[in-house]
């Protein structure tokens, strides 16, 4: 079986399972790290708005809104978002997709740093 590849034990991605960790840090940044058992990769944006109140902020969505700003876009695995200031706060919103699928919302949380 020289060459062939054993899809017997292939596992199949899915939005659905996956494993996510945040962190605020001293010095001003988030790190936001995840990953996910299966053979393709999936497509991570995050948005992040100021966690201060505002009133009539919109939900987040994974395309443009000009109250939230897209920090990341990728498929890389973990993303620092640095130079913010010390004891702000802020709300991430990590969206992931697979191919063409829809966006699904991962996590909907707000970060004050240390």
């Amino acid at each position: 079986m020289s060459g062939e590849i054993d899809r017997s034990r292939r596992v199949e991605t899915s939005v659905d399972v996956y494993r996510l960790r945040l962190a605020a840090l001293a010095g001003g940044a988030v790190v936001l790290a995840w990953d996910y058992p299966g053979s393709t990769l999936l497509r991570v944006r995050i948005l992040r708005v100021a966690a201060a109140p505002h009133a009539g902020l919109p939900e987040p969505e994974p395309g443009s809104s000009s109250a939230w700003q897209l920090v990341y876009d990728g498929d890389t695995g973990s993303f620092r978002d640095g130079g913010l200031p010390t004891g702000s706060a802020w709300r991430y919103a990590v969206f992931a997709r697979d191919g063409d699928g829809p966006w699904t919302l991962w996590r909907d949380e707000v970060v004050t740093l240390p």
